[in-house]
């Protein structure tokens, strides 16, 4: 997933041991190859190619899928997981970690220039959960993105947890689940400056649930001159001009924390407090100037310890 894995678990059962811990990096591994838009035969790239007939998938990908849905409606249509070729027009079509992979899009999955244009949204998506079969509707592309990450460590607690872990965390790129008994009394969770060379803005400490991190800094390149990076804003259908470098985002889980990170980076400054508080939701952004800005319960924010995980380091 082109991102650095942390695996911790606690216990003395299988998956506290090596054994135990390739049997996460193995289920980690099948998730990439299902989930990817870089791999030719994945069930993603399939679904993309498949000019709107049914695809038969991994139970995996029905479980991304509905899970894009549901944070699409989550975050009231900010994330979205459907822009896809504005991404790809904005120059990322091949792999950071290996320029010879490159995503391959239907003809008819072009950018909806045409405010006049019928585009189809997530909501036409067709899932037949007991014959494991998705249609995307003709034009509809899917990009697994962060919310495969947050996603793909929440199942890995899970895996761990059901055979036999008293307490696991998992980080995949920052984007972070964490469950149950912790080796100490909690989970702690460094958060990241966005410029690499700063120190970190604080230390958090969870007893579960997920946090992730949603930056402009991390996933750049030049595209036709201009500095660009990964964050679309789908009301635009083009690369977010936000003033935010990043959020952090703790949420009951990863890929709810993942899917309410890009939506509040999207909010920029002026919104994304509210956007955080009227979601509930626990949070801290730092702005393209340095400034720090906290949800009420981390508003006196200071700690700046280093050891634990570590969030915003490649998400």
């Amino acid at each position: 997933m082109a991102s650095e894995l942390q695996i911790v678990t606690v216990g003395d059962d299988p998956p506290s041991a090596p054994d135990g811990h390739a049997m996460l990096v193995g289920l980690l591994d099948h998730l990439e190859a299902c989930w990817s838009r870089f791999v030719p035969d994945s069930d993603l790239s399939r679904l993309n190619l498949a000019d709107g007939h049914p695809v038969q998938v991994d139970p995996s990908t029905i479980t991304l899928v509905a899970t894009m849905i549901e944070a699409w409606r989550a975050t009231e249509q900010r994330f979205d997981p459907t822009t896809l070729p504005a991404l790809m027009a904005a120059g990322y079509s091949s792999s950071i970690d290996d320029p010879r992979r490159i995503t391959i899009l239907p003809t008819g999955a072009l950018r909806f220039d045409d405010s006049a244009a019928v585009r189809p949204k997530l909501d036409d998506i067709e899932i037949d959960l007991d014959a494991g079969i998705i249609r995307l509707p003709v034009g509809l592309t899917i990009d697994a993105g962060g919310i495969g990450k947050g996603l793909a460590a929440d199942l890995a607690v899970d895996l761990a947890l059901r055979s036999g872990a008293d307490g696991a965390m998992v980080s995949i790129g920052g984007d972070i689940a964490a469950s149950q008994r912790a080796p100490e009394s909690e989970w702690r969770v460094v958060i990241a400056h966005p410029d690499a060379d700063r120190e970190p803005v604080g230390t958090i400490a969870l007893t579960g649930g997920g946090v992730a991190t949603s930056s402009t800094r991390s996933r750049r390149w030049r595209h036709e001159g201009i500095d660009r990076h990964h964050l679309i804003d789908p009301w635009t259908d083009a690369v977010s001009t936000t003033d935010l470098a990043s959020v952090t985002v703790i949420a009951r889980s990863g890929w709810l924390a993942e899917a309410h990170a890009t939506a509040a980076i999207l909010a920029g400054s002026e919104r994304v407090i509210e956007h955080l508080d009227r979601h509930e939701l626990t949070g801290v952004a730092v702005t393209i100037d340095g400034d720090v800005l906290a949800t009420h319960d981390l508003a006196p924010l200071s700690g700046l310890a280093t050891s634990g995980a570590t969030t915003g380091d490649r998400s």
